[in-house]
């Protein structure tokens, strides 16, 4: 009976909620940068189909990093030359008015290959 109330009060507080792990483009500047640590995936979201990059930044935190396939087609196409354990970087560059009354996201993005003999070290 006990065991019962834990885990109920568990959902009833908001504050046990996990942080988000979606890395958010909100401003011209805004990036991150840090080890690719899984094969890039795809997934159906709220603006239509995204590639996912899973990203291990400085401070040990893995990010979820969403490229929708028809804005950023280039930048995951550059991608594509990444590999599990190299360093790759997002940036926010612009703001594109579209003509449609919304701004489109001018992302950046950076690879930095890594010694795979230093990775297995």
């Amino acid at each position: 009976m006990e065991n019962e109330e834990v885990y109920e009060d568990l959902f009833k507080d908001d504050s046990t909620i996990p942080k988000s792990n979606w890395f958010e483009f909100n401003k011209v500047g805004d990036g991150i940068q840090g080890e690719l640590m899984e094969e890039p995936f795809d997934r159906e979201g709220k603006f239509g189909m995204q590639k996912i990059y899973v990203v291990k930044d400085g401070e040990g935190n893995e990010w979820n990093v969403a490229l929708k396939h028809t804005t950023h087609k280039i930048n995951i196409q550059q991608l594509k030359r990444a590999e599990i354990g190299d360093i790759v970087g997002f940036r926010l560059k612009e703001l594109v008015d579209t003509g449609k009354g919304n701004l489109a996201k001018s992302l950046e993005v950076r690879i930095r290959h890594r010694d795979k003999n230093e990775l297995e070290a």
